[in-house]
């Protein structure tokens, strides 16, 4: 999330069948518990998409744009602190 604007991070889960098994089905709650904590529905876009062909790396999540590979539940939160801004 730019904080020159007030645009929403898009936050993109790939949805085929190989991320999804290895780990983006647990990635989705813990994306939306981590929404719901930080109170930033409306200022993070949650979308799933189709397989983007990366599938050895996954599971791949991409933030506005740049796609993230290996994103495994356990470090997500991590990983969404330090990519996603939270307002203060």
């Amino acid at each position: 999330m730019s904080s020159e604007t007030n645009e929403p991070t898009e936050l993109a889960i790939c949805m085929g069948s190989s991320c999804f098994s290895r780990g983006n089905k647990r990635n989705i709650k813990v994306i939306q518990e981590y929404i719901d904590m930080h109170g930033l529905c409306g200022k993070i876009v949650l979308k799933g998409h189709l397989c983007e062909g990366l599938c050895k790396k996954g599971p791949n999540i991409t933030v506005d744009g740049e796609v993230y590979s290996s994103m495994e539940p356990d470090s997500l939160m991590f990983f969404l602190d330090d990519h996603i801004k939270v307002p203060e």
